[in-house]
């Protein structure tokens, strides 16, 4: 897929998250993917942000298929948002992928991505 330089260049610059500045953040995000991650902190401090990216990162990254992502929150409101805002960055990330992309197996494979298969709650 994608790497996570080429990821990280599309957070900040397509989804305008700077994503540079907080080094913890930055480690969350770009963790191993076999490494359990739990997320403590403040209201307003980026948990939702970084869960997002972590999954998106899952899936361009790490090609991980969506169906076998599950992201717990704690409230139905949360649940709602962290679920509402993968799959607006998702498409953004994965609409501009596509238009940057002249590889033709890359744009098949980013395409065929579904992110209604994640399971969140």
């Amino acid at each position: 897929m994608i790497s996570n330089e080429e990821f990280e260049e599309i957070v900040v610059n397509v989804l305008e998250r700077d994503i540079s500045s907080n080094e913890d953040q930055k480690n969350a995000i770009f963790s191993q993917p076999n490494q359990s991650l739990f997320l403590v902190a403040g209201p307003g401090s980026g948990k939702t942000t970084v869960m997002v990216l972590k999954i998106l990162k899952f899936i361009f990254v790490d090609d991980i298929n969506p169906n076998e992502i599950l992201a717990t929150t704690f409230t139905k409101k949360a649940a709602e948002e962290l679920y509402s805002r993968i799959l607006g960055w998702g498409d953004e990330i994965k609409n501009h992928i596509i238009d940057e992309s002249d590889d033709f197996e890359i744009f098949e494979k980013i395409a065929r991505i579904d992110f209604n298969q994640i399971q969140v709650g």
